[in-house]
């Protein structure tokens, strides 16, 4: 029986522990912190236990591994989490300052009034899409160095690019500023093609139901850690799973030969096979200690791949006294023309009705501040320069200005708007530290960029009994998210052991095809498959013309 230890008890560690364990290998996983869940987990307060979390969080439908995985892990005698912890889909809404929100209510239809457009904007806008659609190569090399939102810039009118690229920080989990053409496009081509449709029981709303291609995404019924994290550790242990807190790892021993072992302190870690599953930023400090192992394939790739920096996106909680009503079922709202990217959703729209939301507090409003660079409208200060004071009188503003949320809260709740509702408290996720020199995190945060993707590593290095995971590797999902996470320690395991299953990423007949196609004209440096079709039928078209 080989021994496995795990460096990182977040979504892509606990995956792969997961897989090994049922397979038979003796596995140890060890964490910095004091609770696993990495980006994913959540907290209580002590003051009045109302719950807090490093972000929010949704599921799309094209996150087959996740599904899979949650089937595996029981959350009481009743159920597994999949079955019974899983929302059914939220409703996203673009939600602007001086106009009324709009809902992805008749599917691609909708699209043009959420995101201003015309029907010009429109198709210039679904032309772009559908070169990085029919791309591959072309898009992870050439696109991949593109920003997502300049490209869209110069198609759509200013009102219309606005608003399009509000919805990058909610829904790619980049921000604006630094995602890339391809993350964008292949991030929409998952979420409007994919299969196969994920099928969910009748609970206590109504019958059986499906999510899949164009669906709504799905949340926890509760906190991450008390439904996703806390039974699934319970599950591990009862598996054999050792668990090993506030153990970080801190530096490797190679011996040049092809093995490493690994040193939490002075401890060292005894194990046939580790898996780094950290994420990239302690990781390259780590192998910078050991210049031998740096210059490794694969995990020479990190210094890059980090070369942008970590991400900032700070999760806030809005705690009222009262029950605030929305119109609408499990309504995700992004704030389109905030400064700071915001989006929200209340808690209380899917969480079980026994879920504590703190003493005192009647509707409790998740929030993230997607991106840091762009000034606020209070003190003209981006995220990344606030004091935590200033951060929160900015986001009160940006809410409170959003005239089409407050228009929605009236209309639910009698004329009461949402400035008459008393707020119990304001929190920021506590890791978040602000001070004159900037704000940063205790667990600086990687995101693609259009600096990243010729950077992901593979999950098996050289090294032997070295292997990689997390969201950041290389991955069909292609990019830092939850399925991401999941797919990735899903093929660190693999790799170890080929029994382990991984999940692929559908993709149509007719797009693999083109994609082919302009493999073949990228390589000659012809222009763009839809391009290239575009100017074959306007110069046949001339031709036509003058022949007759």
């Amino acid at each position: 029986m080989k021994s496995v230890a795990v460096f990182g008890g977040g979504i892509a560690g606990l995956s792969a522990a997961h897989e090994l364990i049922r397979l038979g290998y003796s596995v140890s996983v060890y964490e910095a912190t004091d609770q696993p869940g990495g980006f994913f987990r959540s907290s209580r307060l002590s003051q009045d236990n109302m719950p807090s979390e490093y972000s929010w969080h949704g599921m799309g439908p094209w996150y087959h591994n996740t599904f899979d995985l949650l089937r595996e892990i029981p959350l009481n005698e009743h159920g597994n989490v999949y079955d019974l912890a899983l929302s059914r889909s939220v409703d996203f809404g673009i939600f602007p300052d001086s106009d009324k929100a709009q809902f992805y209510d008749q599917r691609l239809r909708s699209i043009p009034k959420m995101f201003r457009m015309s029907t010009w904007d429109f198709v210039k806008g679904s032309y772009l899409m559908l070169k990085t659609w029919t791309s591959n190569k072309r898009s992870q090399t050439k696109y991949a160095r593109l920003n997502a939102a300049q490209a869209w810039k110069r198609l759509l009118r200013d009102d219309a690019y606005k608003s399009w690229r509000s919805c990058f920080g909610p829904w790619i989990g980049s921000d604006w500023s630094n995602v890339s053409l391809h993350t964008a496009g292949d991030f929409f081509r998952k979420q409007l093609t994919t299969k196969p449709a994920h099928q969910h029981k009748a609970d206590h709303e109504g019958p059986a139901w499906t999510q899949g291609a164009g669906d709504g995404w799905l949340l926890l019924k509760g906190p991450s850690s008390e439904c996703w994290f806390a039974p699934w550790v319970r599950h591990l242990e009862s598996k054999g799973v050792n668990f090993f807190y506030d153990k970080a790892l801190t530096r490797f021993e190679f011996d040049g030969a092809g093995t490493v072992t690994g040193y939490c302190g002075d401890d060292r870690i005894h194990a046939d096979i580790c898996i780094l599953a950290i994420n990239p930023f302690i990781a390259a400090d780590i192998l910078s200690k050991t210049p031998a192992l740096e210059r490794q394939e694969e995990l020479r790739l990190f210094k890059p791949l980090t070369q942008d920096g970590p991400h900032t996106q700070v999760s806030f909680r809005l705690a009222f006294s009262e029950e605030i009503k929305l119109p609408r079922k499990r309504t995700a709202v992004v704030v389109s023309d905030s400064e700071f990217n915001l989006t929200l959703f209340a808690e209380e729209q899917v969480w079980d009705k026994d879920v504590d939301l703190g003493r005192d507090i009647k509707s409790l409003w998740t929030g993230t501040s997607c991106i840091s660079s762009v000034p606020g409208r209070v003190f003209n200060k981006p995220v990344s320069r606030c004091t935590k004071e200033e951060f929160i009188e900015e986001i009160k503003a940006q809410i409170f200005g959003c005239g089409a949320l407050d228009e929605l809260v009236k209309e639910a709740n009698g004329g009461k708007g949402l400035s008459d509702f008393s707020i119990v408290r304001v929190e920021v996720w506590h890791e978040w530290e602000f001070s004159s020199a900037g704000i940063t995190g205790r667990q600086p945060k990687w995101v693609n960029t259009t600096n990243t993707q010729a950077y992901t590593p593979n999950q098996r290095t050289p090294v032997a009994n070295l292997f990689l995971a997390g969201a950041h590797t290389k991955t069909q999902a292609q990019v830092w998210s939850i399925e991401g996470a999941v797919e990735s320690g899903r093929r660190a395991a693999n790799a170890i052991d080929s029994r382990v299953t991984v999940l692929d990423q559908f993709r149509p007949f007719w797009i693999r095809s083109l994609s082919k196609i302009d493999d073949v004209l990228y390589s000659i440096r012809a222009p763009q498959i839809i391009d290239s079709s575009v100017l074959c039928l306007i110069l046949f078209s001339f031709w036509r013309i003058l022949g007759e």
